[in-house]
């Protein structure tokens, strides 16, 4: 049986699925984070072992192609240590691209149209036939609007707001510290700059739970994070021209698990765009590698 396999490498995980010709999935290998810009060696490491742990059942000799979509590719200087360790090991064609470029196909299936992922990071990727955009996806210095590091920080903003202007504490104030084993505010700043992305944004269920609880602060970044993340899609809506039927698929926890966000965000691209597809369904990323991967056998 000849077959494809795609690879689908984030910040913590690593998945590789074998697909036949008519997309049947027919093995699958896990590994660590692939992303090089955490870790080169080590990153390239656990793409190899990914692919190793797909190709145990199979033939190799019979593996026709590998797409791979990897977070952080864009910012990698210098692609010729994985490329020579993908060649060394496989003898396979294959092709690179970041992974939202993956979850792109897979969500709308090939078509054109946007993809809007927020997670602890967020990015937008649009395409029209052979015209690819982004928006977003800057990382936390210089952006990330709308997602889990953001929607923490912006939380840190106005309990330390509410120090400066000697307010007394909210409740959320409060039981954050508490979370945090804190005592006075004024620790918070050893906390957010000893900690990394994701252990800050570790802090978004205990927000959602405050929201669900009422109150107005948390509720009012989150909704603040799906309107960003909206305005986020339609600049890449705008730069693709799709304007009259425009596509848009969801995917990471913050627009797909927290239902204030999600509607926020829902509501303010249908204010500008009243005939938006919306497209939330939970689909493998790697599906999307080997309908791309089909592309690049059948040209």
């Amino acid at each position: 049986m000849k077959y494809i396999i795609s690879l689908d490498g984030g910040g913590t995980k690593t998945e590789a699925t074998a697909y036949s010709l008519e997309g049947k999935v027919i093995s699958q290998g896990y590994s660590s984070f692939s992303n090089l810009l955490v870790n080169e060696k080590d990153g390239i490491n656990h793409i190899i072992v990914a692919i190793e742990n797909c190709l145990r059942p199979l033939s190799i000799e019979n593996c026709l192609f590998i797409f791979l979509g990897i977070a952080g590719i864009g910012g990698v200087k210098d692609r010729g240590p994985l490329e020579k360790a993908l060649n060394e090991s496989f003898h396979i064609p294959f092709k690179i691209v970041n992974d939202a470029q993956i979850a792109h196909a897979a969500l709308l299936n090939g078509q054109n149209g946007v993809l809007t992922i927020a997670g602890t990071g967020s990015i937008c990727i649009g395409m029209n036939r052979e015209n690819i955009v982004t928006a977003g996806g800057w990382g936390h210095l210089l952006g990330d609007e709308g997602s889990g590091y953001w929607i923490c920080i912006e939380i840190f903003k106005k309990i330390t707001q509410e120090s400066d202007e000697g307010m007394p504490l909210s409740y959320l104030t409060k039981k954050l510290l508490e979370r945090l084993e804190i005592k006075e505010v004024n620790e918070l700043k050893q906390y957010i700059y000893h900690s990394t992305k994701g252990e800050i944004a570790s802090h978004v269920p205990f927000i959602v739970e405050m929201a669900n609880m009422g109150d107005l602060m948390a509720m009012a970044v989150l909704e603040e994070a799906g309107r960003l993340l909206a305005k986020t899609t339609m600049q890449a809506i705008r730069k693709l021209n799709l304007h009259e039927i425009p596509r848009v698929a969801i995917k990471g926890s913050i627009l797909l698990r927290i239902p204030v966000v999600q509607n926020k965000f829902v509501q303010s691209i249908r204010e500008h765009y009243p005939a938006v597809k919306f497209y939330t369904n939970d689909v493998s990323s790697t599906f999307g590698g080997y309908l791309l991967a089909m592309n690049e056998i059948n040209k």
